[in-house]
């Protein structure tokens, strides 16, 4: 029976009786809450599933980083081009260029390649015969200025204020070695050893690298591609350490001696004992057979001490007292 039914039915009884008695109505059953909430999770899933898959595709696309276009290979040519370019609007159409050993940029700021474009030839030549195997992967520049003045207007150009040394230094962020010939050449020829050293033998400490430098700050070339390193102004300094037994002039203590160590107090110092090591290796003729050995031997000796004990039969403290007289006899 539906409400109007009822109602007329009402109305008829009341007539008939005065009363009329409401239909019985079952009460209403309560869903327990967790039936209830299961309903509205039926209920509720497409949309969610649309957010999470939405989520999803968002997710996706974050994800995802933009493909960078691969590094175009380095190309020599190009890059001594541009080297040569851009010396030349610094310095002018006087500038002058040439190319040595493939990848060093020997550059005269006053248009004279004389001397000094002679020297860096013949150190180049003798540094790749025999000496060293690697050469810089990426062209270098080689600015030689004939006196302090145009240096050091340079160095104000590049960084504000006057070169913080009068001879010369390698700026290996550009790949620039920049000299004063004016005090001699011997810069040169020790700043042309380290973007070598840094290719050849990357992982050389501090001591090995400047002491082959240094080596050749004195130096002679007794024939084409051969170089020898000639007693210099920093003998008498290891000379006063040897006698005094100040700092720490003794092999056994150079080759255990760190980059940090190498750079701290007694750094001058430090670069006569490792220049005046070479210089003696060098005078018995086993200075690159132990650089060699240590170069590729490295992994498993990083100290050195292991190839030059191979090389001279006796260890660093065996021969120290050999290494000591002859410095003080030369």
């Amino acid at each position: 029976m539906n409400l109007r039914s009822t109602l007329l039915c009402c109305a008829f009884a009341m007539s008939q009786l005065g009363a009329c008695a409401a239909p019985a109505v079952a009460p209403r059953k309560e869903l327990p809450v967790a039936v209830a909430s299961a309903s509205s999770d039926v209920a509720s899933p497409p949309a969610a599933s649309a957010s999470a898959s939405a989520s999803a595709s968002s997710a996706s696309v974050a994800s995802v980083a933009p493909v960078e276009p691969p590094p175009k290979p380095y190309d020599l040519a190009a890059d001594l081009a541009e080297r040569r370019e851009k010396l030349t609007k610094i310095f002018g159409a006087k500038v002058k260029f040439e190319v040595v050993e493939g990848v060093f940029l020997i550059v005269s700021p006053s248009g004279t390649l004389g001397a000094s474009t002679n020297v860096a030839r013949n150190a180049l030549a003798a540094y790749y015969n025999g000496r060293f195997a690697a050469r810089p992967a990426r062209a270098l520049s080689v600015l030689l200025f004939d006196t302090a003045p145009p240096y050091n207007a340079h160095c104000r150009l590049r960084n504000g204020k006057d070169c913080t040394t009068p001879f010369g230094f390698y700026e290996p962020s550009d790949r620039t070695i920049v000299m004063n010939a004016g005090p001699g050449l011997g810069t040169l020829t020790h700043e042309l050893v380290h973007p070598i050293v840094e290719a050849d033998f990357p992982k050389a400490p501090d001591w090995i690298n400047e002491g082959l430098a240094s080596l050749y700050e004195g130096f002679a070339f007794p024939r084409l591609g051969e170089i020898r390193g000639t007693k210099n102004w920093r003998h008498p300094a290891l000379v006063v350490a040897l006698r005094a037994k100040t700092g720490k002039p003794t092999l056994p203590e150079l080759f255990a001696m760190s980059d940090e160590e190498f750079r701290g107090e007694n750094e001058g110092l430090n670069y006569a004992i490792a220049r005046y090591f070479c210089q003696w290796m060098e005078s018995q003729g086993k200075l690159w057979t132990f650089y060699q050995a240590w170069r590729d031997g490295y992994a498993s000796d990083p100290t050195g001490v292991a190839a030059f004990t191979k090389t001279m039969g006796k260890s660093p403290t065996d021969l120290n007292a050999a290494w000591t007289s002859w410095v003080l006899a030369l």
